[in-house]
């Protein structure tokens, strides 16, 4: 099955599976920095990749995107991004910073925001695999910062025509604390064959 055959119950299917993630990620990224974090799935729904880069708006932004590869029972790439902007006020959250102080992305910027990201990517895949019976592992997460359109063109070279959509989970992160609420995209890209695995699963095909 490819992915624009996907209907509301098959989706319906995938959203429960990614809300067990959120928990698994709250739980994980509250317990990493020690404060109260919800992670909430408000939406998933399916998107060819060239309308990616305008779901912030008219213009492609520039954002932090981190890319991480899975492979298992099934293979394929999860893609977390966030506005630039929205990654910088998360990372003073993380850091337990005055809104305004990260101004770049230094060594110690990459390397925390790959580790929420491989948290987040780790929990979801953890949940589909419990959820579903299946073995998948996320591999070491990659960092860029560039315009989206730029981003997205690298997932667009390294899949084929019958690949250009993803499964687009609307994720956002709650800081109870400050009252605060960042809001990211999670696009998963699993390989044809793996959906079909994750849809046998669930009794959906």
């Amino acid at each position: 099955m490819k992915l624009d055959e996907l209907n509301n119950l098959h989706l319906d299917g995938i959203k429960e599976a990614a809300n067990i993630g959120s928990g698994h990620a709250a739980s994980a990224l509250s317990q990493m920095i020690g404060k109260n974090i919800m992670v909430n799935v408000p939406e998933v729904k399916i998107m060819k990749l060239e309308d990616v880069p305008y779901i912030f708006g008219e213009e492609p932004p520039v954002v932090a995107a981190i890319l991480t590869n899975f492979f298992g029972d099934f293979t394929g790439r999860n893609l977390l991004i966030f506005s630039e902007e929205k990654s910088r006020i998360l990372l003073d959250l993380l850091f337990g910073k005055p809104i305004g102080t990260t101004v770049e992305f230094g060594e110690m910027e990459v390397s925390s925001i790959k580790e929420l990201a491989n948290i987040v990517s780790s929990s979801y895949l953890s949940a589909i695999s419990e959820f579903l019976g299946l073995m998948v592992l996320p591999s070491v997460p990659a960092f860029v910062l560039d315009n989206l359109a730029s981003v997205l063109t690298t997932v667009y070279t390294d899949f084929t025509a019958e690949k250009e959509l993803a499964i687009c989970v609307e994720t956002s992160f709650y800081f109870a604390e400050q009252d605060i609420e960042l809001e990211g995209i999670l696009l998963m890209i699993p390989d044809p064959v793996g959906l079909d695995k994750i849809l046998k699963s669930m009794g959906l095909i």
